[in-house]
């Protein structure tokens, strides 16, 4: 029985599938793949965002007792490359002995590359949040134009057809506003997540620095 439900279930879903794409035009295809980029992206950035993976609490704590037990000794830091603190300071051990200018700009070097690294993915998220929309636009102009033509040539009962013909239009602009506000509303969240996450990378950083370094 459960088979049973399961198959009627997919084959449901895979008719009306195929109905939206019937009504809605060429341009859902577009949508269709807008929304799916949108819901691995926004699974992808979840998982890799949360705190507890960019900025794990006991690695921060060791690091900073090593840190406080060692002051002024950086060479005896023990960073490890699961984070992104830990990986921007042991770039920074690549460059010892260095000057104190030179360890630095090391530092900003690396953080630049988290910073890439932490925003991957926001750029595609606000194109689709703006592109999607006007898919959706550009299907329900072609719905029209199609709708129009199609009553130049039945005559009577235009109302009618006139009605059906502009609810099969819109399909494509409620379609694309679906994709595109999620998308939007994640870019946003997500951008906010990450200055925040690159704040508190910052105060690690300059925490450890200012702990190991002299001057």
């Amino acid at each position: 029985m459960e088979w049973i439900s399961a198959e009627w279930l997919r084959s449901r879903v895979w008719l009306e599938l195929l109905d939206l794409l019937k009504h809605g035009g060429i341009m859902i295809v577009p949508i269709g793949i807008c929304s799916l980029i949108t819901l691995v992206l926004i699974i992808e950035r979840w998982m890799m965002l949360r705190s507890g993976r960019i900025l794990p609490h006991r690695l921060l704590h060791t690091m900073r007792e090593q840190a406080e037990l060692r002051p002024r000794k950086i060479s005896n830091l023990r960073p490890v490359d699961t984070h992104p603190v830990g990986r921007i300071l042991l770039h920074g051990l690549t460059v010892l002995p260095s000057t104190p200018a030179h360890f630095r700009e090391s530092l900003r070097d690396q953080a630049r590359r988290e910073k890439h690294l932490l925003e991957k993915g926001l750029v595609t998220l606000e194109v689709i949040s703006g592109v999607a929309p006007l898919f959706g636009l550009l299907g329900t102009a072609l719905g029209m134009i199609s709708v129009f033509q199609d009553l130049a040539i039945e005559g009577p009962d235009r109302a009618e057809a006139l009605s059906r013909g502009i609810s099969e239009a819109l399909i494509t602009t409620v379609s694309g506003l679906s994709v595109g506000i999620p998308a939007l509303i994640a870019y946003v969240l997500f951008s906010r997540k990450v200055e925040t996450l690159l704040l508190r990378i910052e105060e690690e950083i300059m925490f450890l620095h200012d702990r190991l370094t002299p001057g």
